[in-house]
């Protein structure tokens, strides 16, 4: 029933968006979009997962590079928007809508009429299929629109997508793309760096053994249960050697792995990354921890088995996606091994 009620949600906003925004004056045709004069700019991606926000670092980094001296408002929701965007210097005003707006209709009209009180050069739609962003843009005060649904030639990742949009608008096309960032801060790495080792001392003495940060939980049917992550680890660590294994800790507070490992746990999204940050390397499913740790310098390996790679994979060099949709844990292993392996000989 929960299913079918949101379901019907979101059918009833994309009604809504059509029949209320079925066309925009303000849309850019690819080229039209000016290099000069965007100063004021808003970029609405309402979802409160931490992945699909973070998705959306690439195309502030994209924009600071096209306008170096605009101001860019965000128009997001959940908690871990200011975090995960508190390192661009860029960023101005955030607009956060609860992530049930529709059940609170007077809070939800009280940030659009924030939102509809300032005027825009640019506003960005920079979401794929949602009807929130679309309603959202399409209420701005702003003299031009960018969608990403639609443009032409769009890349299969959710994260390129924006940045291609902007890049389609501008005329100004590239096969380079911005990675995931964070862009934490020294304190921030240094102060992960003393949390990671006060954790391992209270783990098993393993020497200088390299440290290896997993994070055994993922919604739904993408989360792998304790036995299949006791066995992923212990052909992994038989194939590689020896690995100091620290467990992040999902927001309930339990253990995926019956506390056999040193464990972390932390509310704060910079504190987390700034730890996997330190740990050098990580391994989870496919989730928003992922692509958190994928805005570091670890080396990141999701394991995808119901999601599909080209749209989700970490995104950055080094990082990689694994296939585990047989739902074997050993052969997922052997094959992050290799990938290991590969990054470790320079291959």
């Amino acid at each position: 029933m929960h299913g079918r009620l949101q379901s019907f949600r979101r059918n009833a906003a994309a009604w809504v968006a059509r029949r209320v925004f079925p066309h925009a004056d303000n849309l850019v045709a690819p080229g039209e979009l000016p290099r000069g004069g965007i100063q004021r700019i808003l970029v609405c991606r309402p979802n409160h997962r931490l992945g699909n926000t973070l998705m959306v670092t690439p195309l502030i980094a994209e924009l600071e590079a096209r306008f170096p001296g605009a101001e860019v408002d965000i128009l997001g929701s959940g908690g871990a928007t200011a975090s995960v965007f508190a390192g661009y210097p860029s960023i101005g005003e955030l607009f956060l809508l609860d992530r049930r707006a529709l059940r609170r209709p007077i809070a939800t009209a009280r940030t659009i009429g924030r939102l509809r009180a300032k005027r825009y050069d640019l506003v960005i739609d920079a979401a794929s299929g949602s009807s929130s962003g679309r309603i959202a843009s399409g209420m701005a005060q702003a003299r031009y629109q960018v969608r990403v649904e639609g443009t032409p030639g769009a890349p299969a990742h959710f994260a390129m997508r924006p940045v291609h949009a902007l890049r389609v608008a501008l005329g100004m096309p590239g096969a380079d793309w911005p990675s995931l960032d964070l862009r934490l801060r020294d304190a921030e790495r240094a102060t992960g760096m003393e949390t990671l080792q006060r954790v391992l001392r209270a783990g098993p003495e393993s020497g200088n053994a390299p440290v290896l940060a997993i994070f055994p939980n993922a919604t739904g049917a993408k989360r792998h249960d304790t036995a299949w992550w006791q066995r992923f680890i212990a052909v992994l660590t038989a194939s590689i050697g020896e690995r100091r294994i620290v467990e992040l800790v999902a927001a309930d507070g339990i253990s995926r792995l019956d506390n056999a490992y040193p464990t972390y746990f932390t509310s704060d999204p910079r504190k987390l990354a700034a730890f996997i940050d330190a740990a050098g390397t990580y391994i989870s499913a496919d989730c928003g921890v992922m692509h958190l740790a994928a805005a570091t310098r670890a080396t990141t390996i999701g394991l995808f088995n119901r999601t599909d790679p080209k749209r989700y994979a970490p995104v950055g060099d080094g990082n990689a996606a694994v296939a585990c949709e047989d739902g074997c844990p050993e052969r997922t292993a052997t094959r992050v091994a290799a990938l290991l392996a590969n990054q470790h000989t320079g291959a």
